[in-house]
């Protein structure tokens, strides 16, 4: 069943507060939610170091650090000196250290050597932050070390599934009239991160500690040859964990199983201390049952204890202790990383609760780390425009000619950095190709020029290969002196060079969020990127770049990616749109499995009357037919219709109901359209790229969508929340536009100064 769905009908939605592209407005604030308020909570979300932003975007190995043992653990400048070396261990091994702390109010994932310092030499002024000081500590703006709990938390709502320490907490001595045990051993059973540790302190109660996390459900493994389950200084403690783990690669393989059925409980991995830095056990049991007499003595209980306890058995063993500990700490991170780095090969992510706000901002706030990639064209734009008008063909006339970096694809790519701020090249990777000199051949001057003029104006991670032999494409136009296209020669051969294992392998290895592909690559080209992408939530975007190329992701080996929705935008002018919905009514005749036959014209059997008027009634009901015929391969179209606007069509389905006599069951189709008439274009120079900044800006805001979310199970997934940002990205990809056709270059710079520039700017600077 196919329903219409007009303007009005949407005005119940609730809003939402999703990047609404040119700029945030309150409409789309929750009522319950002021905008000062809102621009708070933003601000008070988790800021990250470089280091570790760069690592969580390429999806690289990472490895949490607690900060409590800086400033409790050990005395300056030991503590210090320790961080600094463990962190060293974590880069050694191959992986990124990630040292958690609040500092002025401020979550810090990942820390600089002087705020490590600044920390180290702050010592027990900082506040020992468990989760429940987490609140208070960031509300009255203080500096604190967190514990394993806080650390453990924290680390998960950063997507980081591997965690170092020395040793856990657990069951005090004299449980039974205290009740003092750890929220380490609470946290454990309900934050699915792995705890590397050397067991749990040899000052508490390890037996109690054991049953209390079986208890919890947690996972406790020794890696090893054996069960037995360590006790911090010693390598044995007389107790034995459920199993031992032997390489690093069974502890990730264990870790991923964790996540795979959404345990929501941590693991623990104790690593015995190496034989020649264990302390002999009757020593440091005397050393111990000493400092807990003084402790009980003295009435030192609580968060208190462990530090006073460590401090003071390190003086009684005459600083053999803090030897070991430091010891342990540096084996702990080391078997950590290597986890990590196996765990990382297997591509898994932590899954969060769906009834955990915090956690299902994060899982949207870590889904945007991926960067947008755009594969397709790389050109030498040849524009030759005449000087004075003129209807006189087959000769020449004055007039200017530029050389200038082009190709659809590298159009978009170069807007797309713009917009974004250009210069980060974790934000946009772009792959394509240009021509080789090789032995025997003319040179290609055009190929080493163009690849040094995008390493020039950076902004993106560049995947060009070279094809030797192959000529660099170009695109030669000539322009009326008004600017429009009279005609054009396009030499494109080398894009049906593209070596497509290499762009299977950059898709792998960067993970985008979003692909942008354009028409000058191959259907088998398009087909790769299509199944590379499965699985792995990714927007693709398909810009057609002319009727001679647009039909090629219709082609019928593509059928499988299509009918399983892989390819979600794309963006025809109205000429490429005719063409590809011939190709889709093919497509469609070749697959009668097609359960739905939703064209006006000839596959009308379950179209409703309603929605039937609706399409034939409308003054574009040529281009809605074609529309809703190739919506059924690519369900969200951004129709480009030049000086008459942009108009935007989207298919959803949702459930299955009943059709005819027979009780058949066919998805329910809703079908939504708008017209968004132009803009009016001031000084009009050329139109040569305005197409691809429109694309470049629309491609931009679906990418950032989702990057601000006050209900974060909604994304432009959902048809109405998509539809409720529309009026925003086009007036964007519009502007963008106008920008460009006010130059003579491919992409206008001043599209690093427009509007939406700028909210991406802020938005940058509120999740930072």
């Amino acid at each position: 069943m196919l329903r219409a769905v007009s303007s009005s009908s949407l005005r119940k939605v609730a809003p939402t507060t999703l990047l609404a592209g040119r700029r945030l407005t309150l409409s789309l604030l929750p009522s319950s939610l002021s905008f000062p308020r809102y621009l708070s909570t933003l601000s008070s979300t988790l800021r990250f170091s470089d280091e570790v932003k760069a690592a969580l975007e390429q999806k690289k190995p990472l490895v949490a650090l607690e900060s409590t043992i800086i400033s409790h653990g050990m005395p300056y400048p030991a503590n210090f000196e320790t961080a600094i070396a463990v962190e060293k261990v974590v880069r050694d091994n191959g992986a990124t250290p990630a040292t958690i702390a609040i500092l002025d109010g401020q979550i810090q994932i990942g820390l600089s050597q002087e705020q490590i310092r600044h920390l180290a030499k702050m010592g027990r002024e900082a506040v020992k932050a468990s989760r429940r000081d987490l609140a208070v500590v960031m509300a009255k703006k203080q500096t604190g070390a967190t514990t394993v709990s806080a650390t453990m938390l924290l680390a998960h709502r950063a997507g980081i599934s591997v965690f170092a320490t020395g040793g856990i907490g657990g069951v005090h001595r004299g449980y039974e009239d205290t009740m003092d045990a750890s929220a380490d051993l609470t946290e454990l059973g309900r934050t699915p991160v792995a705890v590397v540790c050397a067991g749990v302190k040899s000052i508490l109660d390890i037996g109690r500690t054991l049953e209390f996390l079986e208890t919890q459900g947690v996972t406790v493994a020794t890696f090893g040859k054996t069960t037995d389950f360590p006790a911090f200084f010693t390598r044995t403690s007389g107790f034995q964990s459920m199993l031992n783990i032997e390489t690093p690669k069974e502890a990730a393989e264990l870790i991923a199983a964790n996540h795979a059925i959404d345990l929501q409980s941590g693991i623990v991995i104790s690593v015995p201390i190496a034989k020649e830095d264990a302390m002999d056990d009757i020593l440091v049991g005397e050393a111990i049952n000493v400092a807990v007499k003084e402790s009980i003595e003295q009435g030192i209980l609580g968060k208190e204890s462990t530090p006073f306890l460590l401090k003071r058995v390190n003086e009684l063993t005459g600083g053999n202790s803090l030897k070991s500990n430091i010891a342990l700490v540096k084996q702990n991170a080391s078997v950590a990383a290597k986890i990590a780095k196996d765990l990382a090969a297997l591509n898994v992510r932590p899954q969060y609760r769906s009834y955990s706000t915090s956690a299902r901002r994060m899982k949207h706030t870590q889904a945007a780390y991926g960067p947008v990639m755009v594969i397709g064209g790389t050109v030498v734009d040849i524009t030759s425009t005449a000087a004075t008008a003129t209807d006189v063909l087959h000769s020449s006339f004055p007039g200017t000619t530029r050389h200038t970096l082009g190709g659809v694809g590298r159009n978009v790519a170069e807007g797309i950095s713009l917009l974004n701020g250009g210069g980060n090249g974790n934000d946009l990777v772009y792959v394509s190709v240009v021509g080789e000199a090789s032995e025997g051949a003319s040179e290609d001057m055009f190929g080493p020029w163009l690849k040094n003029a995008i390493a020039h104006r950076g902004g993106d991670n560049s995947e060009i290969y070279t094809v030797p032999g192959a000529r660099t494409a170009t695109y030669t136009a000539i322009h009326d002196a008004s600017g429009n296209l009279v005609s054009a020669i396009a030499d494109m051969e080398i894009f049906d060079l593209v070596p497509i294992d290499k762009v299977e392998n950059a898709i792998r290895k960067y993970r985008p969020r979003t692909v942008c592909f354009d028409g000058n690559l191959s259907s088998e080209c398009m087909k790769a990127i299509l199944e590379t992408c499965r699985g792995q939530n990714v927007q693709t975007f398909f810009e057609p770049t002319s009727v001679a190329k647009c039909a090629r992701p219709l082609d019928k080996s593509l059928l499988g990616p299509l009918k399983d929705g892989l390819l979600r935008f794309s963006s025809p002018n109205e000429y490429e749109l005719a063409a590809m919905a011939k190709q889709a009514r093919e497509l469609m005749g070749y697959n009668n499995s097609l359960s739905v036959r939703s064209s006006i014209g000839g596959y009308s059997e379950f179209v409703s009357n309603d929605t039937r008027h609706a399409l034939e009634d409308s003054e574009y009901a040529d281009l809605l037919r074609d529309a809703t015929d190739l919506s059924q391969f690519i369900p969200t179209l951004f129709i480009k219709l030049g000086a008459n606007g942009v108009l935007v069509f989207q298919r959803s389905e949702s459930g299955f109901v009943a059709q005819g006599g027979s009780g058949e069951e066919h998805p329910e189709v809703t079908l939504r359209w708008k017209m968004f008439p132009a803009h009016k274009v001031e000084s009009m120079r050329s139109v040569t790229g305005a197409g691809d900044s429109f694309v470049a800006s629309v491609v931009t805001s679906i990418h950032n969508a989702d990057k601000i979310v006050s209900d974060p199970r909604l994304s432009l997934k959902d048809p109405v929340v998509f539809w409720k940002l529309l009026d925003g990205i086009v007036h964007d990809g519009q502007t963008a536009a106008i920008l460009t056709m006010q130059t003579h270059e491919s992409i206008s710079p001043a599209l690093a100064h427009s509007a939406q520039a700028e909210t991406l700017r802020r938005l940058k600077n509120l999740l930072k």
